[in-house]
């Protein structure tokens, strides 16, 4: 199998944008199903090459350069018809811009990497594939093959249009058990799991160590509001960052069901200024460093920091769990996840080979060389019945959390992900700093985020 590894050029790049993006070029496609033939292929048996983009690259770092040398070997022994040209194409805004110019010119690639930042508003453009009828002759890919929630940003009602192929990540709160049991606060994970956000408050009350009036050991490193936090708020609350009709498809948002918005900027309020558990929100705060040197009992990361924890501090005494349960009925621990995944563009010259490659690489055993080349978690059920995952589990029992957290919580936002992230943060700030109400300032997010999500279609 050949194998070609290059970056997008920047004159290739300037050539689909001269090609015109313009919003009614993708506004007029709707979501397009996979023929039932998948798309062009050759003759069975004959080589195809497939175009892949991904953010992820060898340069990236010694774990990802160790990826990339074993996924040609890898895919040969899978795929052997298989020759993959992988180009490279920087995450965020470039990625994201990259793509829509390609699907302007009618030059996608054949399959991609896609965040869930991006997926949802690729597929309502008409640019990605609804993945069904690959899924329906691929029963290893089926649905019930993926654990709770890592599918919940890949569909839209009945359609699917992504495979989870990493994951699932989710907000957690990594704490440190020697600060714990030397403030005597319990160190059993089933006790945790059932504490409320006024148990918790208490015991980051007591991890709390003073120096006059100013924090000196943090109790847990309050994180800075955002449209993240209102996942995790909804989710302690029973509810959704996005409201669904019946069909499952999002209307508008659901984070101040119940109050939750309310209650848990009024929580991250009284953490900060009556409780003072945390060292003030600056830009210059480093939380993560603080809880690696012990001057913070508490912080929030995810499942991606589990290896360094494991290999830069081994003499660290920590576990993590999910947010507590909000003092509501129907409270429950939760956080929010989410799940970047591989999709088909609707223009991929070849839709079957590009399957192809998704069955490889969101299959089984690529995802168990995974764990052992980067200790990546997957989002598939059988991968933790491996003796692989049980091998890892046993040298550290925190990987449990991965799964837990992924059934537990609720979908981090993900539908117009950087339109509400800009109309969210300024009144987040504002309430912060006290520059407006708790309540008005809510109902200002509601208010405008439905805005922002009835431009893109989605209302009652």
């Amino acid at each position: 199998m050949d194998i070609s590894f290059s970056k997008m050029s920047r004159r290739k790049f300037l050539a689909f944008s001269a090609a015109g993006i313009g919003a009614g070029v993708l506004a007029a496609c709707a979501p397009a199903a996979a023929p039932a033939g998948g798309g062009a292929a050759g003759p069975a048996g004959a080589k195809a090459t497939i175009t892949y983009w991904d953010w992820w690259g060898p340069a990236g770092n010694a774990v990802l350069k160790n990826l990339f040398d074993r996924l040609p070997v890898a895919l040969k022994e899978h795929k052997p018809d298989l020759d993959l040209n992988y180009q490279n194409v920087p995450f965020g805004d470039e990625y994201f811009q990259k793509f829509l110019a390609a699907h302007a010119a009618d030059d996608t690639p054949d399959v991609m990497h896609s965040s869930v930042y991006w997926a949802r508003d690729f597929f309502d453009k008409g640019a990605l594939l609804d993945l069904k009828p690959f899924i329906e002759k691929t029963p290893d890919l089926a649905t019930d093959k993926f654990i709770s929630g890592a599918l919940s940003q890949a569909v839209k009602g009945p359609a699917q249009y992504g495979v989870p192929g990493e994951g699932p990540d989710s907000s957690q709160i990594f704490y440190n058990l020697d600060l714990f049991k030397a403030a005597g606060v319990t160190t059993d994970p089933d006790a945790i799991a059932k504490w409320t956000w006024q148990d918790f408050t208490d015991a980051a009350k007591a991890l709390t160590k003073m120096d006059g009036d100013q924090v000196k050991q943090s109790g847990f490193m309050v994180p800075k509001p955002d449209a993240a936090m209102l996942s995790v708020w909804a989710s302690c609350h029973g509810v959704s960052f996005y409201a669904k009709n019946g069909d499952g498809v999002e209307t508008g948002v659901g984070f101040n069901d119940k109050n939750a918005a309310i209650n848990g900027l009024k929580w991250t309020l009284d953490l900060l200024n009556k409780d003072k558990v945390s060292k003030p929100i600056t830009p210059q705060r480093q939380d993560w460093q603080e809880f690696m040197q012990g001057t913070a009992a508490m912080a929030v990361d995810g499942p991606w920091s589990y290896g360094q924890l494991r290999t830069d501090m081994p003499n660290l005494n920590w576990f993590t769990m999910i947010f507590p349960a909000a003092n509501v009925d129907g409270g429950k621990a939760g956080t929010a996840v989410w799940n970047n995944m591989l999709v088909i563009p609707t223009k991929s010259k070849n839709k079957e080979a590009g399957w192809s490659f998704m069955e490889f690489w969101c299959g089984l055993d690529w995802m168990k060389e995974r764990l052992a080349i980067g200790f990546w978690m997957a989002p598939r059920k059988d991968f933790y019945e491996t003796a692989e995952y049980k091998a890892q589990f046993a040298k550290l029992p925190v990987l449990a959390m991965v799964p837990k957290a992924s059934a537990a919580g609720t979908p981090l936002v993900f539908i117009q992900q950087n339109a509400l992230d800009t109309t969210i943060q300024p009144i987040m700030d504002a309430i912060i700093l006290g520059q407006e109400p708790v309540e008005s300032g809510v109902d200002k997010l509601v208010t405008q985020c439905n805005e922002v999500l009835a431009k893109a279609g989605y209302k009652a």
